[in-house]
C-alpha cells in the first residue's frame, strides 16, 4: 500500500465502517473485544500509525499525560512510572516524563513545558524544595485534571495517592523493640519533606508507646538522601554506647551504613540491627539482606493514573485521597541467619 496508511484503509480492508475502527482503537466500551482484536491485528498488519496531531485537532484532546517526579532513577519512582505507563497505554494515552531533580525551579519549568504541549492531565510528585502550591495551582486554574502522588501538597484541590509511611515506620521500630532493642537510632530524611516527618513520627510514637526514651543524639537528619547520608550515620555511630539498632529513612542509606559497619568489624545483626524503608531491589542483594518496609510503588502509579483518566473522561469529579498500606519484610539484618 503506497503512502501512509489511514484509518479509512484499515476500515476498507476489513469491510467495516471508519467509526467502528476509530472506536475500536480508542478502546471504546461499545465495541466488542473480538472486533477490537481484529481491528488492531489488521492495523498492525497494514503498519498503520495513528496521527495524534490530527486527532488532537479533531477531538481537542492530545491523549498526552504529563508526569513529573523528583528523580527518575529512584527504584520507587521508576516502579511508580511503570504502573502509570501500563494504565495509560491500555487506554491509548501517551506520557511525557519530566524530572525535577529535587529542584522547585526545574519543577516549575517542567510544568510550563508540559502545558505548552497541551497535556490532558498531570501526574506529579513534588520536589523536596517545593514550598508552596503556586505553580501547581496554575494548572488547576486551567481546569487541567491533576493527581498528586507520594509527595503531595494538601492545599492543592485534586485527588491524591499516598502510602501510610507513618504505619510502616511504626511497624519497623516495633519489630526492633520486639527483638530486644532499646537504643534505637533513626537516620531521618530532609526536615522539610512530609515523608521524613511521617516516618520520624512513626519512630517516635513506637518508642513512646513502648516506654522507651529517645536520645536526641540518636536522631539525625540528612540533607539529601544520597550525598549526606554517610555524614548522618557516622554522627549516629559516635554515640557511646553505640545504638543497638538503626531505622533508616531509605534502603540505600541503610546498605551504605552496613558496608561501613562491616569494614569496622561490627556484626549485623549481632552488634547492630538495621531496618531500611522502600524494599528496593538492592535490599535482597546486600550482605546481610536488609529488613525493610515495602511500599506498593507500582500500585501507587496504577491508581494515580486510573484516577486521572477517570477525571479526564468525566467518570469521576469528586477529589479523593487514597492511602495505601505498607508491609514489613523481615530479612537477615534483624535476625540470625
Amino acid at each position: 500500500m503506497k503512502g501512509s496508511v489511514t484509518i479509512k484503509d484499515v476500515a476498507a480492508a476489513l469491510g467495516i465502517s471508519v467509526s467502528t475502527v476509530s472506536r475500536a482503537m480508542r478502546n471504546a466500551k461499545d465495541v466488542s473485544e473480538e472486533t477490537k482484536l481484529i481491528v488492531l491485528k489488521k492495523a498492525k498488519q497494514l503498519q498503520y500509525q495513528p496521527n495524534y496531531s490530527a486527532q488532537s485537532l479533531i477531538n481537542r484532546k492530545t491523549n498526552l499525560i504529563g508526569v513529573i517526579v523528583p528523580v527518575i532513577h529512584s527504584n520507587y519512582f521508576s516502579s511508580a512510572i511503570s504502573g502509570i505507563s501500563d494504565v495509560l497505554s491500555a487506554s491509548n494515552y501517551q506520557m511525557m516524563i519530566c524530572q525535577s531533580s529535587e529542584n522547585y525551579e526545574k519543577e516549575k519549568a517542567a510544568i510550563d513545558k508540559l502545558l505548552s504541549y497541551n497535556i490532558d492531565g498531570l501526574l506529579i510528585s513534588v520536589s523536596k524544595s517545593t514550598k508552596n502550591d503556586k505553580a501547581i495551582n496554575e494548572v488547576v486554574k486551567k481546569n487541567i485534571p491533576i493527581v498528586m502522588f507520594d509527595r503531595i501538597i494538601d492545599s492543592v484541590d485534586c485527588s491524591k495517592v499516598i502510602v501510610n509511611e507513618y504505619e510502616g515506620a511504626y511497624k519497623a521500630v516495633e519489630h526492633l523493640i520486639k527483638k530486644g532493642c532499646k537504643r534505637i537510632a533513626h537516620l531521618a530524611g530532609p526536615k522539610d519533606l512530609l515523608i521524613s516527618h511521617n516516618r520520624k513520627q512513626g519512630y517516635l510514637d513506637a518508642m513512646a508507646d513502648h516506654k522507651i526514651k529517645v536520645n536526641p543524639n540518636m536522631v539525625v537528619h540528612c540533607q539529601s538522601f544520597e550525598d549526606d547520608a554517610p555524614r548522618a550515620f557516622k554522627k549516629i555511630l559516635k554515640n557511646d554506647p553505640l545504638p543497638d539498632a538503626i531505622f533508616f529513612i531509605n534502603d540505600l542509606s541503610a546498605i551504605d551504613c552496613m558496608k561501613y559497619l562491616n569494614r569496622k568489624g561490627l556484626s549485623i545483626p549481632h552488634d547492630i540491627k538495621i531496618v531500611g524503608f522502600n524494599n528496593d531491589l538492592v535490599s535482597t542483594a546486600s550482605d546481610p539482606t536488609l529488613t525493610t518496609v515495602m511500599q506498593p510503588s507500582y500500585e501507587v502509579g496504577k491508581l494515580s493514573a486510573g484516577l486521572l483518566l477517570d477525571e479526564i473522561e468525566g467518570k469521576k469529579t469528586k477529589h479523593i485521597k487514597y492511602e495505601l498500606r505498607t508491609k514489613l519484610v523481615v530479612r537477615e539484618s534483624t535476625q540470625k541467619r
